[in-house]
């Protein structure tokens, strides 16, 4: 057929690849990750990164947003695409890999992926983040005393380095210290190693201590404006404690900000610093 140049345009050889067609009897999803959840649990959750039951409360929450019209046959359903995005994010395979492995093609499992990740935050991130109010810190500060015995402990806080392909045209912006190209997670853990509060998307180049300035928490930490609870007496012998937060060597000590003892690799330091640092 010509167009309206008068070139000839090529008549596509098929619509879904003879690979592909199989899918339902070869693909990961529908064979491999299907006999998984139902004869072995645990290496199923060494597959996705999750138990069966929180998979199927995952599909149960984002399906409004993922279902797709069955117009066709081969149409994809919530749970595979869902198990080819946590697959891709669990093992840091390439999207070609991921293709091969469900019998997806490549233009597909790009956009279902993306598609899907927007999902998980705009679904998810409401339910799993802490809400930064006084309430909510008391929670986790309890958590720390029970567990680590830290008293007004509100989180532990750093910065991890997502290791990446060098963006196009992008220089050295994402050239971190390691050798590597990569973009930064700053995170604040609650005392069950959870994420309350993130920040995703720095350039590898920057420092944790540059990123945690320029971010909302950050400088509401800076400026004094976070809400955390007022000082509370733990014992007679130290007074009032502020609420505070624990980080490392990167980051600025302040009174809402601790940090540990320097030398802490060192016989020589007291052993009331010695035991502050191992908490």
């Amino acid at each position: 057929m010509e167009n309206m140049k008068g070139v000839c345009r090529a008549k596509p050889r098929w619509h879904i690849r003879p690979l592909f067609l199989d899918r339902e009897l070869h693909g990961h999803y529908h064979c491999f990750a299907r006999e998984l959840q139902l004869y072995n649990s645990a290496l199923y959750f060494n597959f996705m990164r999750m138990t069966s039951t929180t998979f199927e409360e995952l599909v149960i929450l984002v399906s409004p947003k993922l279902q797709r019209n069955p117009i066709r046959k081969d149409i994809l359903s919530v749970g595979e695409i869902l198990t080819a995005t946590l697959r891709y994010l669990a093992s840091g395979e390439s999207m070609v890999s991921i293709m091969y492995s469900f019998r997806i093609g490549k233009a597909t499992i790009t956009k279902i992926i993306y598609e899907c990740c927007t999902v998980l935050w705009d679904t998810l991130y409401k339910k799993v983040l802490l809400q930064p109010i006084r309430s909510n810190w008391v929670q986790v500060a309890k958590q720390f005393y029970e567990q680590w015995q830290i008293p007004n402990c509100c989180g532990a806080l750093d910065g991890k380095h997502v290791v990446h392909q060098a963006f196009a045209n992008s220089g050295s912006t994402n050239f971190n210290y390691k050798g590597s190209h990569s973009t930064v997670l700053l995170a604040l853990c609650d005392a069950n190693y959870y994420f309350t509060i993130v920040d995703i998307g720095s350039p590898g180049r920057c420092s944790d201590g540059g990123i945690f300035k320029e971010c909302t928490l950050g400088k509401a930490i800076l400026e004094k404006k976070i809400d955390f609870p007022e000082p509370i007496e733990i014992d007679s012998a130290n007074g009032k404690i502020p609420y505070y937060i624990i980080a490392d060597e990167a980051f600025p000590l302040m009174e809402n900000i601790m940090r540990p003892y320097p030398g802490r690799g060192k016989a020589h330091l007291p052993i009331r610093e010695s035991v502050f640092n191992y908490r």
